[in-house]
């Protein structure tokens, strides 16, 4: 029965993974092999920023279906799944959050939600697990506390969305974050597009030119 449940979490997880993964990519179109190493990153965040949406959704769907079917089984399920949202969240909202400079005012704004949400996922889930461990060790079989438990996923669940779309709008609306902008102390996208601006050109028109004189 355990080996059960650690593969049907397994299986889980790794649909967590997939969840949110991106379709084709251009470089996967090529045979080109790219060696991208963690310190080409400006931060770790876009790394690990994926895994609290997909896990603690899943785990809302995982708690629903428990009052329903495999009892037992989908409760372990939803408290790893729990567990590692929770966890991953934490890591994406402080030990891996970047910190920002050069924001203008509705960049910064949308930021503030972006982190305000991430709060309230980080409460919403923390408090969660801890109702999901109690169920399963103490107070078992109390219905009222696993709709408590399912009020806290659907609000994590809720907040991780919101903050996923601020977090989104920051990137792909505000630029913050792609190739290192905006991120404090991180100048190495700016060094390389100045290199590319000024430096080919020049060298070309100046070639051309003496070879017309």
């Amino acid at each position: 029965m355990k080996k059960r449940i650690f593969l049907f979490s397994l299986s889980l997880f790794f649909m967590a993974g997939n969840l949110f993964a991106h379709g084709d990519h251009p470089a996967a179109k090529t045979n080109l092999a790219i060696d991208i190493s963690l310190s080409d990153f400006s931060n770790l965040h876009p790394l690990i920023v994926h895994f609290p949406i997909a896990l603690l959704l899943l785990a809302v769907l995982t708690q629903l279906l428990a009052f329903f079917i495999w009892k037992k089984q989908l409760n372990w399920a939803t408290l790893i799944l729990l567990f590692t949202g929770f966890l991953s969240a934490y890591l994406a909202s402080s030990i891996l959050h970047p910190h920002t400079e050069g924001l203008d005012e509705v960049a910064a704004s949308v930021l503030e939600k972006h982190d305000q949400f991430a709060s309230y996922t980080l409460w919403l889930s923390g408090i969660g697990l801890a109702l999901k461990l109690l169920s399963l060790f103490w107070l078992r079989d109390k219905l009222w506390l696993e709709a408590g438990v399912v009020l806290l996923l659907t609000g994590s669940a809720y907040s991780v969305s919101r903050a996923g779309h601020y977090g989104a709008a920051l990137v792909h609306i505000y630029g913050v974050g792609a190739q290192g902008k905006y991120i404090e102390g991180y100048e190495q996208a700016e060094e390389v597009d100045d290199g590319h601006d000024h430096e080919h050109p020049a060298t070309e028109e100046d070639g051309h030119d003496h070879q017309h004189e």
